[in-house]
């Protein structure tokens, strides 16, 4: 476990400062010795179940070119909680985000600047490490899998979710927090459960697959499309629009099937 505990950098850019240096440090370590990936987990979170094994939220290992793993909220990007590649494409990514406000300060970023410069750098489909920019790169778990939020009013989670985390709250988590602190140190049994009742392990595999089926199809009409087998308009839309999802709203699994069938039922997979 690594912890910030001084400031590197000035106020949110501690964030992608600190998990740039920890990228670094474990890519210049022979491969056999480095972690492949890092989870961050912010301050003002608490883990509730502690019998998550939490590498069941990672992609398997042949979805090669999925580098971020994180959530979204009703604000978009959320970087409280997420996983990161130790890969050269997140030294890029992250240096890319802390120049965000150098090469372009006319851009006012907001309150939450070093997310908010994520979320542009993520969105780009140009430059970055292979000329085709990063929104390829992440994948949008649903953000109460692996980041369920505690309101003002409750929390959003149930048994055997992982953690709560406090977004948005300020001043105001505190009393929430020690009130979590006192439940986990005291009756952990009330939150905790065992993996296999819990829910994840279906969900998580879910996901991957259709992961997995999504980036088949997209290979499978691009390769057709090229050779000529399929010419129609309506397959190339159905390309661009499972793209897009997967780009933008890979948590909403729902769209995400409509789309891959449609695209699927273009070209004739099943």
């Amino acid at each position: 476990m690594n912890i910030l505990r001084h400031d590197i950098s000035v106020g949110f850019w501690n964030k992608p400062s600190y998990l740039l240096s920890l990228v670094i440090s474990e890519l210049t370590k022979p491969a056999g010795e480095r972690k492949e990936w890092l989870m961050w987990v912010d301050a003002d979170s608490i883990i509730l179940n502690n019998d998550i094994p939490v590498e069941i939220f990672l992609p398997p290992s042949d979805l090669k070119d999925i580098h971020l793993v994180a959530t979204q909220d009703q604000n978009g990007l959320n970087t409280g909680i997420m996983f990161l590649h130790v890969h050269p494409w997140m030294i890029s990514f992250l240096t890319e985000t802390m120049g965000y406000p150098l090469y372009l300060p006319q851009v006012d970023l907001g309150r939450s600047a070093d997310q908010e410069g994520m979320r542009r750098v993520l969105n780009k489909t140009t430059g970055g490490p292979s000329g085709q920019g990063y929104a390829d790169g992440v994948c949008y778990l649903p953000r109460p899998w692996i980041n369920t939020y505690e309101w003002d009013w409750a929390y959003e989670g149930k048994r055997g979710d992982l953690l709560v985390h406090f977004p948005g709250l300020e001043e105001r988590r505190w009393p929430h927090m020690a009130k979590w602190l006192n439940i986990v140190e005291t009756t952990p049994h009330e939150w905790n459960l065992p993996l296999e009742e819990t829910g994840y392990i279906n969900k998580t595999t879910t996901y991957w697959s259709q992961m997995r089926r999504v980036k088949e199809s997209i290979k499978s009409a691009e390769k057709k499309l090229k050779s000529g087998e399929a010419v129609s308009k309506n397959t190339k839309e159905a390309v661009g629009a499972l793209k897009e999802t997967l780009r933008e709203k890979s948590d909403d699994m729902e769209l995400v099937q409509q789309r891959l069938e449609d695209l699927d039922a273009l070209i004739g997979m099943t």
